[in-house]
Formats: structure tokens, C-alpha cells, sequence
């Protein structure tokens, strides 16, 4: 018995037909590749993957379109057929079942499923192309055999980008397209995450070791999906933290349902999914105060609910319409507790918001490809409460009294941009676009309008002597706009079958900077020798422009000694700061940005090789080098004169003023493996070896030493010389799969200071004699998660058609191995805690999960 299918050119669509008879012998499995024309295709590849053992059996096919597979047992199998231009399928294939009619596979034309033209998706496969590279790709098949806490999905995927090259407001992620600053959706919802793609395409603002990218589901035209998702954590399983007494309390639990499907005409789809999300656990405090040693679990909860949504329209089969919309409320008490915050620090937050992106994507049989995409998201946000009394902070002991953040926030933002791909003849594939993006940004914030003593050490508390008193006062509403706009054009060569070249260039334009020269050159080259290719050799260099941090502009605006000014009283009386009976009006400080600043710049230039071990299994290892110049940092440009002790603006205490006068340099050596080792372990696997310096640890970080800048070079506060990660699927007998997740690193720096003020700056932040920034290291990190699970399938009839039900379980562990990761070791000389650390992450945790889906 043989059991047919044919593979055809067009819209999705699989029909099977009804079983008669189940057969128990080995059968062939053979099929036939050809256009709507009915003209045969040779190259398409088709993969048969058994679900009970995970053997593979793959087949190409030939000169006259066909391809066959010779006994295959009786069973259920993963059929996957791939080829060029196209989007890929895959489907449950039943052999051993009759048919009366063969199984019919019409795929679609792979580029209309994009939401942005980016590049096309060859991580599949060794490519010449210059854009391409050994990008993390995760899918949703694989994200569910992980052991992943739906609340800290950006953590697995961040651990395989590159510190050195992040922008200053961190993680470049977007999702379908759009940049964004959260992963706020369902893990349901996520297809699929690549991680260091195109490197160095002009189409992106940032790196491909800074950027993560995220494609949602959508709906089948053919077929209905849905699943139900829970897991739930306690106490019942879990360590107790290095710093903490006892076991914290553990409550945290997750539902998410899904359901995708077709809409009634066969012309649009649908998919929706949502989250409630809740979590009871503990913060652990670690402190000393005047009675003492303090230690405590600091009960603390975060409860997130979620939607998802995406109706999807095909008018014919050139076009997509699409819209998503998704609603965010997140509720957060006792947040910012734990490590020196005494338990009445914590805060209460809430967080909730709406976005609505449309695309529109059109493919011309003329080689043209056209995406446009719009978007609109509101955020309101509410972090603290009023203060009622000042703050109490002794450097690196504890932190007590009510916590002085107060802040609302109401931010709109619109964001449209078009990308047009034009396929030149046969040797030039040309992409260019645009993007604006408006933000109008209304806040309120009273941060510190109840003042703070700071002390320098335990003994000045009890000696009532504070360094410093801090209060803001004036009116902290400010209303605001940001306007973003971009452009970009690239030009990717095929010279020979052999050699591939991309030429691109890049313009980002942003209102809060006068900068203008912001033109970002791109070079990428791939080659290939020998006929095989069985070796890319891969290199590239470009310039990525950055944006100033939105805190930044907010802070220059609001602290600007009018709106809002900052009163610091140096040695100030304790408890009352305007205790001497006289009126005082000390001079307010201020927040600037300076008049040259600039956009910071990184160039990146690397060189690589990849080699292809065996079938679909690659090493790739990779130098690289990274100078960042105008990088940002603030400076006390009113510190008191080393001279004279006078500070150059008798009007101001402090003028804080943001700068970009900052370096770093970065050389790292990256060793990558992915594919599969055997046939039952499937790893990607990565170790660098690096080293960055700079002087600066941010845009608000202040110098020792304001008028001497030389003592601030030193290794970057990410410095972890050896880095390894480990991602990988194991299968295991009786159909169990073992999901791992590894991270290794040596220690990274830490800042040592005396804890006192002795050049009169009101910042606690000298350094000891001959001591620069970043001297000291902290220990190695080592994190181990695992996740065993179990699939239970059932195949049926149900109502005429093929029916396919999936119960998963599964049991994860974190931080297995239940070691100590310390997250900060303590610099300050006069602080108790000095040279140990007081705060960890955490501790060994077991959760349980289970999964309910169909298919029909």
C-alpha cells in the first residue's frame, strides 16, 4: 500500500482524506512535486520525523518532481516540506491509514508571511548570503520543551546577545516587525524567536547581537488549533535562598488559553490567546541596622492579564491584511524589596496597555514586495505612592522609611513605517524603507518630594552626622514629545554562485538630539568555496547610531531648577535638615544635557567561519570587535574646584549634566554549534571569550572625580571574560523529552569606594587612593534549568474530519543545581557587607506544568 501526496504552489491548504484501514506492515511513502501549471519541481525537501522516537528520514525531489520513501513502519510522523521561496509546512502524517483520495500540500509564497521585510529566512540551511548568520532561531515546538517560566521569556533569549552591544535603553526587541520595549504578550502567542540575525543589514538600528526578534501566531484557513496552558509553582520543592532564613512562600500559577482558526468564506483566519498570570513570593532583605543584623522574606506579588488577538485577511493570493491587538494589566505590591531595602521600601505598581498594529503586505509577480505597517499603543503607568516622611539611606547597610518613588506616566505613541524589496534579474535582491515613530509623553513626578538623608556609614547614623539631604520640590507635571524618523537602502549582490556582497546605508534622525550627522554605513561579504559549500566564511563592518534614553530628556525638563528643583544640603542637621531657626534657601541643583551632544556610535567589524560538521549541524566561530564612541554618562560640570573648594556657579549646588564624551572597546571570540548530536539530542551551544573596557556605567553615572575622567577607564560592568551557553532538546526513551537550559560565566566587576565624600561633590562615590573604577571581581554564575515532559496524542474522527488531541506534562527545575549566583558584591569600605554580597538569585525551584491542544 502506498500512501500519495502531492506538494503544489499557492495558498495553504491540506486536505486528508478519511481512513478505512489501518495497515500493519512497513508501506512506501511517495510523492510528486509540481506547480498550478501541473509542470514538475525538483529541490523541494521533505522530512518525516516519528513522533514516539524522533528518528528522520528526509527525501528531495528529483528531476521529474518525485520522491519516495521506502518501508516506513506504521505510525504517527512530523511531515515537513520545505523549498525556496516558499513558507514551510508541517503536518501530523498518519502512515499506515488508506485513503481513498492522496493528501494534497499546497504551499504558500513564503515572503507573503512576513510582517517587515527583513531578509529571507535561510537559518535552515548554510547560505552564501552576506545577511545571514548563525542566528539563534527558537520555535514555539521548541520553547515549550524548555524549561521557560512564562514571566521571564526576554531572560532565555537575552543570555545569547552580546552586553557590549546593547543600546542604552537596553534589549533591541521587535515583535512582528515593530520595535518595542516589552515582551508583552502570552508565550502562546509566540511562533517563533530569532536571536542575531542579519548583523548587519541596514534595515535595523542596532546590532544583531543586540536584537531580538519575535513572530506571532496566526490563524490556519483550513484547520482549527487551540490548546489550554497551566503551570503552577510552590514552596513544597524549593530551597531556601543563600541570604534568607527560611524557605520563602511560594504561590505562582498560569492559565493561558488559545484558539486559532478560520473565518467563515475561507478567505481570513483568526488567533486568539490570553494570560492570567499570578505570583506570590518573597524578596529577600539582608541589611544591618543600629539593632542589628536584619533578615527577612519580604511577601511580594505580581499579577499580569493578558490578550491577544489577530484576525487575518487574504484578498488573493499576492495579499495579506492583518491587524493585532493587545491589552496589558499588570499589578506589582512590595516591589523594590529586598537586598539592603528595609520591608516598608517597597512600592506598589500598576501598569496597563493598549496597541493595535495593521499590516499590509503585497507581492508583485513582477518581483516586487511591499510591507507597510502601522501601530498605535497607549501605556498608563503608576509607580509608589506620597511620601510622608524622608527616606533614610545608609550606603550599602540599609534603607528605611517610606520609598521616595512617586511617579505617573500616560504615553501615546504612533509608529508607521513601509519596506519594499525589489528582485533585480537574478544577482540583485534591493531593500530600502522607512520609519517615523511620535511619542507624546505626559507625566507627573514627585520622586523625593519627601526628602532623603543619606549617611556614609552605620557609626554616622548612630552619630546622627548624614552626608547629605535631598528633596525635590517645585511642580512635577511635564508634558512632552519624541519624534523618531529613519530611512535606509541595501543592495545584496550575488557576484557568483560562490561570493555574495550587501552594500547598505542607514539614517536615524531623533528631535531630543541637534546631532544630525547620523548616516550609518553597512558592509557584509559571504563566500563559499568549492561546490559543495560546505564552508561560508563570513565577514562584515558597519556603523549603528543610538537613541538618548527617554529618562534623559525627562530628567533635563523636569529638574531643571524651575519646574522642579533639587535642594541638596551638605551635613545637614538630623531629623530636621532646616533646623537651625533660621529661614534657609539653599541653592537648587539641576539636571542639563549638553549643548554638543551627540548620538552614540558603535562600529562593529567581524570575520567567521562556518562549517557544516554534518547533515544540518554547523561550527561557526567568529571574531569580532567593537568601538563605541559619544557614549553617554553624566557629569558634575558645578563640582567644588579642587583648588579652591568654590564651585563655578555660586546660583547651584549641583549641575548634573548629561554628556557624551564616552569610550568602550570591546574583542571577543565566539565558538558556535547547532544542529544535532545523534539522533536524540538536538543542542545549540555557544562560548565567548571577551574583554570590554570603558568609562562610564550609564548615562546617570557620576565620576569620582568630575574635573579628572582618567580614573573612570576600567573593565565594563558586564565583563564576564568567559561566557557559555546551552540550549538543547534531548530525547529520551518511552517518548520523554528533556529540555536544558545553561549558563556559565565568570565573574564580572565591581566598583570599589571609601563611602564617604571627601572632595564636597554630595556623592558618596570616592574611590581610595590609586584605585580605579571596577577593580574588583565578583564570583563565577552558574545556572542549570531542566525540563522534563511527556506528550500523550490521540488521533480521531470528530464530525467528519481528522482530529488531533495533545496532553503534554511536564515538570521544570531552576537552577537545578542550586547554586549560589550572587547578583552584586559590595564595594563600599565602610559598609558591614564590604567585599560579600548580601542578595543572590534565586534558589532551586520545581514547577509543574500541563498542556491540553488540538488540532482539527
Amino acid at each position: 500500500m502506498n500512501r500519495h501526496f502531492a506538494i503544489l504552489a499557492g495558498v495553504v491548504t491540506v486536505v486528508i482524506c478519511s481512513p478505512t484501514l489501518l495497515a500493519q506492515a512497513p508501506v512506501a511513502v511517495t510523492g510528486i512535486v509540481q506547480d498550478q501549471t501541473g509542470a514538475v519541481v525538483q529541490g523541494a525537501r521533505v522530512t518525516l520525523v516519528r513522533q514516539t522516537d524522533a528518528s528522520k528520514r528526509s527525501a528531495s525531489s528529483s528531476s521529474d518532481g518525485s520522491f519516495r520513501f521506502d518501508a516506513v513502519s506504521p505510525a504517527d510522523y512530523v511531515l515537513t516540506v520545505q523549498m525556496t521561496g516558499f513558507e514551510n509546512f508541517q503536518d501530523v502524517l498518519t502512515v499506515g491509514l488508506e485513503n481513498r483520495r492522496p493528501m494534497i500540500v499546497r504551499l504558500r509564497v513564503g515572503t507573503l508571511e512576513q510582517e517587515i521585510i527583513v531578509e529571507a529566512d535561510s537559518s535552515d540551511k548554510l547560505s552564501t548570503s552576506a545577511s545571514d548568520a548563525a542566528t539563534t532561531k527558537i520555535g514555539d515546538d521548541v520553547i515549550g520543551k524548555l524549561p521557560v517560566g512564562s514571566d521571564d521569556l526576554m531572560a532565555v533569549f537575552t543570555r545569547f546577545l552580546s552586553p557590549a552591544a546593547l543600546p542604552a535603553e537596553g534589549v533591541s526587541l521587535l515583535v512582528d516587525g515593530v520595535p518595542g520595549e516589552q515582551l508583552d504578550l502570552p508565550s502562546s502567542s509566540i511562533s517563533n524567536v530569532r536571536v542575531d540575525r542579519n548583523p548587519y543589514s541596514a534595515a535595523f538600528q542596532h546590532p544583531g547581537t543586540a536584537r531580538v526578534e519575535v513572530s506571532t501566531k496566526r490563524g490556519h484557513r483550513s484547520r482549527y488549533d487551540g490548546a489550554l496552558d497551566s503551570f503552577l509553582r510552590t514552596s513544597l520543592f524549593a530551597a531556601r535562598n543563600a541570604f534568607a532564613d527560611s524557605v520563602p512562600d511560594i504561590a505562582t500559577r498560569l492559565v493561558q488559553p488559545t484558539l486559532g482558526g478560520p473565518l467563515p468564506g475561507k478567505k481570513a483566519a483568526f488567533f486568539v490567546a490570553g494570560q492570567r498570570f499570578t505570583k506570590d513570593e518573597s524578596a529577600v532583605t539582608d541589611a544591618v541596622t543600629v539593632a542589628g543584623p536584619f533578615v527577612a522574606n519580604v511577601p511580594t506579588s505580581h499579577r499580569h492579564d493578558n490578550i491577544f488577538t489577530r484576525p487575518q485577511w487574504w484578498p488573493n493570493d499576492l495579499q495579506v491584511l492583518a491587524a493585532t491587538y493587545t491589552f496589558n494589566d499588570q499589578v506589582f505590591k512590595n516591589r523594590d524589596s529586598g537586598g539592603f531595602n528595609l520591608p516598608e521600601r517597597g512600592v506598589g505598581v500598576e501598569r496597563r496597555k493598549h496597541k493595535v498594529t495593521v499590516t499590509h503586505s503585497l507581492l508583485s509577480p513582477s518581483g516586487w514586495q511591499n510591507n507597510i505597517i502601522f501601530s498605535f499603543t497607549h501605556e498608563a503607568d503608576r509607580t509608589g505612592a506620597p511620601a510622608a516622611a524622608p527616606g533614610i539611606v545608609v550606603n550599602d547597610a540599609f534603607a528605611a522609611g517610606p520609598s521616595p518613588s512617586f511617579v505617573t506616566d500616560n504615553k501615546r505613541t504612533v509608529d508607521v513605517q513601509n519596506v519594499t524589496r525589489y528582485y533585480a534579474r537574478a544577482r540583485h535582491s534591493l531593500l530600502f524603507g522607512a520609519r517615523v515613530r511620535a511619542d507624546q509623553i505626559a507625566t507627573a513626578d514627585a520622586t523625593n518630594f519627601g526628602g532623603t538623608f543619606e549617611f556614609g556609614s552605620l557609626q554616622a547614623f548612630i552619630d546622627r552626622t548624614p552626608l547629605t539631604f535631598r528633596i525635590n520640590q517645585g511642580d512635577p507635571n511635564i508634558a512632552y514629545g519624541v519624534y523618531l524618523a529613519t530611512g535606509f537602502a541595501q543592495d545584496e549582490i550575488r557576484v557568483t554562485p560562490q561570493l555574495t556582497l550587501t552594500f547598505g546605508l542607514r539614517y536615524d534622525w531623533q528631535s531630543t538630539i541637534h546631532d544630525r550627522d547620523n548616516v550609518a554605513p553597512r558592509l557584509a561579504f559571504a563566500f563559499a568555496p568549492g561546490r559543495r559549500k560546505q564552508t561560508v566564511v563570513r565577514g562584515g563592518a558597519g556603523t549603528f547610531y543610538d537613541n538618548l534614553p527617554r529618562a534623559a530628556t525627562e530628567r533635563s525638563l523636569l529638574v531643571d531648577g524651575v519646574q522642579v528643583h533639587e535642594v541638596v544640603i551638605a551635613r545637614p542637621a538630623f531629623p530636621n535638615p532646616f533646623g537651625s531657626g533660621e529661614t534657609v534657601s539653599p541653592p537648587p541643583s539641576t539636571v542639563r544635557i549638553a549643548p554638543d551632544l551627540r548620538a552614540p556610535s558603535l562600529t562593529q567589524a567581524s570575520v567567521g567561519i562556518e562549517h557544516e560538521l554534518w547533515a544540518k549541524s554547523w561550527l561557526t566561530t567568529e571574531y569580532s570587535v567593537l568601538r563605541g564612541d559619544h557614549l553617554f554618562r553624566t557629569r558634575n560640570i558645578n563640582a567644588p574646584l579642587p583648588d579652591t573648594g568654590l564651585r563655578p556657579n555660586p546660583a547651584f549646588v549641583n549641575v548634573n549634566q548629561v554628556e557624551s564624551t564616552a569610550s568602550q572597546r570591546t574583542e571577543a571570540l565566539a565558538v558556535t554549534f547547532q544542529g544535532r548530536i545523534g539522533k536524540v539530542f538536538q543542542p545549540y551551544a555557544r562560548y565567548i571569550l571577551s574583554k570590554t573596557t570603558n568609562d562610564t556605567s550609564g548615562a546617570f553615572s557620576l565620576p569620582a572625580d568630575n574635573y579628572d575622567l582618567r580614573g573612570e577607564s576600567g573593565p565594563a560592568d558586564f565583563d564576564a571574560r568567559h561566557r557559555f551557553n546551552l540550549m538543547g532538546v534531548l530525547s529520551l526513551p518511552r517518548a520523554f523529552q528533556l529540555g536544558l537550559l545553561m549558563t556559565a560565566s565568570s565573574g564580572v566587576p565591581f566598583n570599589l569606594t571609601t563611602g564617604f565624600d571627601d572632595n564636597g561633590d554630595t556623592v558618596a562615590n570616592d574611590r581610595p587612593t590609586g584605585v580605579t573604577r571596577n577593580t574588583g571581581r565578583g564570583p563565577a554564575a552558574v545556572q542549570l534549568d531542566a525540563r522534563l515532559s511527556k506528550n500523550f496524542t490521540m488521533n480521531h474522527e470528530w464530525r467528519g474530519s481528522q482530529r488531533r488531541d495533545v496532553v503534554t506534562i511536564g515538570v521544570d527545575v531552576f537552577n537545578a543545581i542550586n547554586h549560589t549566583n550572587v547578583t552584586g558584591v559590595v564595594g563600599v569600605e565602610a559598609s558591614p557587607f564590604f567585599g560579600r554580597a548580601n542578595s543572590a538569585a534565586p534558589a532551586r525551584v520545581v514547577q509543574f506544568s500541563a498542556r491540553y491542544s488540538f488540532r482539527q
